[in-house]
């Protein structure tokens, strides 16, 4: 099968409603053709965000979406060694994404992990009910440029506000954006507590990362990002 082939059947097993043991098959065949793997990662993440732009469009709904970033993950599960290996490309960046410490809701979570993963980031998703120091030490070890906050209970609020407490504390605020969103977090708070940005959803958040990743403004920002 022709290069040309073979990425055409990567965009379609990702776009369409095949498998995801179906993307990784499509992944290993092209690593094994000795296809260019950056071409490869140019037509997974054109067909990732085809499927952004279906769901900011309202054609299709979350749970396809998060189909899709499963099988992104897939994909790259696939190509990643082989890119580390000698065929380099460099992401966009890297955010440590986790719903806070009090509070066990992953599906708003899990979305702007899915939004901002299609949009080129390596994502380290440390899950939910994560405590403060763990955030800055996953984000400190793992080369991250951006904290991403979530929270959907009042109650664990406080707790966003202590993510960027403790980085003052171990003098590391000026290392790391932080964004922070969820169902009862507002731009107003989300200026309150001094965080870098805020975002009003899931897509939002994924080009609020892209703004404050190609921003020229190191943390913390003078004017909180709202997009």
């Amino acid at each position: 099968m022709a290069k040309e082939e073979l990425l055409a059947r990567l965009r379609a097993v990702i776009l369409g409603e095949s498998r995801v043991e179906e993307v990784e098959d499509a992944a290993r065949v092209i690593v094994d053709a000795g296809v260019d793997l950056n071409a490869a990662i140019d037509v997974a993440t054109e067909a990732i965000r085809a499927v952004g732009d279906r769901f900011e469009a309202g054609d299709i709904y979350l749970p396809e979406l998060m189909i899709a970033g499963r099988k992104m993950e897939r994909c790259m599960a696939v190509l990643r060694p082989h890119i580390e290996a000698g065929q380099g490309r460099q992401s966009r960046g890297r955010i440590v994404i986790g719903t806070v410490s009090g509070d066990i809701h992953d599906i708003g979570k899990n979305l702007v992990a899915n939004m901002i993963a299609v949009r080129g980031f390596e994502i380290t998703d440390l899950g939910v009910n994560v405590p403060p120091l763990t955030f800055v030490s996953a984000a400190r070890d793992g080369g991250a440029t951006i904290i991403a906050l979530s929270s959907l209970m009042t109650t664990s609020l406080p707790y966003q506000q202590e993510v960027i407490e403790v980085l003052k504390e171990m003098g590391l605020r000026d290392k790391f954006y932080v964004i922070v969103g969820g169902g009862p977090v507002t731009a107003e708070f989300a200026k309150g507590i001094g965080a870098d940005g805020w975002a009003e959803n899931a897509a939002s958040a994924a080009r609020l990362c892209e703004i404050l990743m190609t921003s020229r403004e190191k943390p913390p920002v003078v004017k909180t990002v709202i997009v």
